[in-house]
């Protein structure tokens, strides 16, 4: 995630330093930067490149600052607003597909602050369909259905999920478990239901149907020499964990060709029933990616920024981006990223 922080006081300036800190040391944030006064010229220009956007500010200069540079629910970013004491933070716009909302709950949970969450589905404890959506990286491709969807869930309706590959892990939540039930393909007649490509999935509502492309998830690995299945899968577990993902959830893994041989890589790809990608040296010192932390080990070694986050970048695809950034667990270094 690559959260902006726009600041408009001097206690909101100090405020927004403190919660930068604070926040880089979450694996899953990706980037941080501060920006002080001008508010409607930094947000032109930081609106396309952000993740999350926190103002410390009176909310009415957030709305009318923000309001024109809108698009889509789909695409706009998580707004956030807080005061400059750090005592509210409102999810102010994007709450689910733009995870304003875990964002305020996070920040004031480090800060000591008060989150404000106003839609409907949270107030209700129930997990609306955009959220599950953007808790597992799927993308909805009719996103205007969203409402309709939501509504029947708030109405006590139960949403069926209709799929080609295993999603099974979505039910280890007794939350989700009880919103939400697998479809059995048998048991429908309609053709239409049953016209979808692998790895695809349709969620039912009465007669409605919501088409969903889950992106690929990749984790990119790292390790000293002779590490073994056990340690990787750990260590993969555990990473994962910062963003509540199984490791059902994962469709490749990839490393660099320096560890091609690494015996504990590549029984835990076979044990996880997932393809292991082999990024070679020359795909790794042309990535360029500025997602991408520097090992200096790694430099002076191999003439590369690293391994775990350049393989995750490259075996995701162009224009993809880590979820979390280099994790370093039981000798193994591990990286995730999304495609686009």
């Amino acid at each position: 995630m690559k959260i902006a922080i726009v600041s408009v006081t001097s206690p909101g300036r100090k405020l927004a330093l403190k919660i930068k800190n604070i926040l880089l040391e979450d694996p899953v944030v990706i980037k941080v930067d501060t920006f002080h006064k001008n508010v409607k010229d930094n947000l032109n220009q930081i609106i396309a490149s952000y993740d999350s956007i926190v103002g410390i500010m009176a909310t009415g200069i957030m709305i009318r600052s923000i309001c024109p540079l809108l698009k889509s629910k789909t695409t706009d970013p998580g707004i956030l607003v807080m005061d400059e004491k750090g005592k509210h933070v409102i999810s102010l716009l994007s709450g689910h597909l733009g995870r304003a909302n875990d964002l305020s709950l996070k920040i004031a949970s480090l800060i000591g602050a008060q989150a404000v969450i106003t839609t409907a589905t949270d107030i209700n404890q129930i997990i609306g369909i955009d959220t599950l959506a953007s808790r597992y990286f799927w993308e909805i491709e009719n996103p205007e259905l969203i409402v309709d969807f939501n509504q029947s869930l708030l109405q006590g309706e139960k949403i069926g999920l209709l799929t080609n590959s295993c999603i099974c892990y979505l039910f280890d939540n007794p939350q989700v478990g009880g919103s939400y039930y697998l479809v059995n393909k048998k048991k429908i007649r309609d053709h239409n239901y049953l016209s979808i490509k692998h790895n695809q999935i349709r969620a039912l509502a009465e007669d409605k149907i919501l088409n969903i492309t889950p992106k690929k998830v990749v984790v990119g690995l790292g390790s000293r020499k002779g590490v073994t299945c056990y340690q990787v899968l750990q260590a993969m577990k555990e990473t994962l964990e910062n963003l509540k993902l199984p490791l059902d959830r994962v469709d490749l893994i990839a490393t660099g060709e320096m560890k091609s041989n690494e015996k504990g890589i590549m029984e835990a790809a076979s044990y996880l029933g997932v393809p292991l990608e082999i990024v070679s040296i020359n795909e790794l010192k042309a990535c360029k990616s500025p997602q991408c932390s520097t090992s200096p080990l790694v430099k002076n070694k191999f003439g590369i920024k690293g391994v775990c986050e350049p393989s995750a970048l490259i075996a995701a695809g162009e224009k993809s981006k880590l979820i979390i950034k280099k994790v370093a667990r039981y000798k193994v270094t591990v990286a995730v990223a999304i495609s686009n």
